[in-house]
């Protein structure tokens, strides 16, 4: 009987050290440091070209969820699932990511309680958890660049207390490949911005672009495969030609425009579309001839 109960003691032992082994393991093949009071519930690798990561609070426009600031950032993402456990809270955690992330990092962006919005939109459209919705008075979020070991990376943290009052990070991360060029956070920012007004469209007044837009098209065309620079063109309509006579006249100039841009841009003719509007738009304030153009940066 006592040789039973020395196997059986035994074989609980073992697979407690089996448990132990796994959770330290687990726990040191995460990059980031993690809150001291956390259980890992799930970890998962996320292997794609593209990844969303928020530097706003997502809101809901005529049925429509907005994300008005965002970096899209290629790389392999982890994601960590942590329950908070006693004596631990969402709000001394995020103390602990804030502290981090001032000393070995920059924060982007963070909210806190109703600034974050609604806790459904976090936990269904952006984390797709169902465990992480919870009160909207009771969240949490921080996105910055942490780093650790000499290596860089991009963390986001959102911490909530959902129906059930249990206490949950989502903490993601994945290298900053940024490019030295722009690996201020400030510089990120401005390029984004930039580009959002290319996506917007660009009016030129004449078939030639100076250095620093042809640099910054350049750029953004090997950066983003998916990226199409799209050029249109204009045309008044004047008293002694007609429309068809007009729109021949714009389609010369844009074909002009296009070859020029082609040989600039060292471009291959897939990445570059161009449409002829003729005298159907408005012609900007201060623009005195006949053509201009509108230059698109458009996925």
């Amino acid at each position: 009987m006592n040789l039973f109960i020395r196997s059986v003691f035994i074989f609980v032992l073992s697979v407690i050290n089996l448990n132990v082994v796994w959770a330290v393991s687990n726990e040191t093949d995460v990059k980031v440091p993690l809150y001291s009071h956390v259980n890992i519930e799930s970890k998962s690798l996320n292997k794609g070209s593209e990844h969303q990561f928020l530097l706003s609070t997502p809101k809901r426009i005529s049925n429509t969820l907005i994300i008005e600031k965002e970096l899209t950032l290629a790389g392999d993402r982890t994601d960590l699932l942590l329950k908070i456990k006693s004596p631990g809270s969402s709000k001394k955690a995020m103390q602990f990511y804030r502290d981090l992330l001032s000393t070995k990092g920059e924060m982007l962006y963070q909210c806190e309680e109703r600034a974050c919005g609604s806790s459904n939109y976090w936990a269904n459209n952006i984390f797709h958890n169902n465990k992480l919705y919870g009160r909207d008075s009771e969240q949490y979020y921080l996105a910055g660049k942490l780093v650790v070991e000499d290596k860089r990376y991009f963390v986001s943290i959102y911490a909530v207390t959902n129906g059930r009052k249990q206490q949950y990070l989502y903490l993601s991360y994945f290298p900053d490949s940024t490019p030295a060029s722009i690996s201020n956070p400030s510089d990120i920012l401005k390029a984004m911005s930039k580009l959002k007004t290319w996506q917007q469209g660009v009016f030129f007044d004449s078939a030639q672009l100076d250095t620093e837009d042809l640099a910054f098209i350049k750029k953004a065309l090997v950066e983003d495969d998916s990226l199409v620079l799209w050029l249109t063109v204009y045309s008044d309509l004047l008293e002694s030609q007609s429309v068809s006579e007009m729109l021949k006249v714009s389609e010369l100039q844009v074909t002009k425009f296009r070859d020029y841009l082609i040989k600039e841009l060292k471009l291959k003719s897939n990445r570059i579309k161009q449409r002829n509007i003729g005298p159907f738009g408005d012609k900007p304030s201060g623009y005195s001839g006949a053509t201009w153009f509108r230059l698109y940066l458009l996925r």
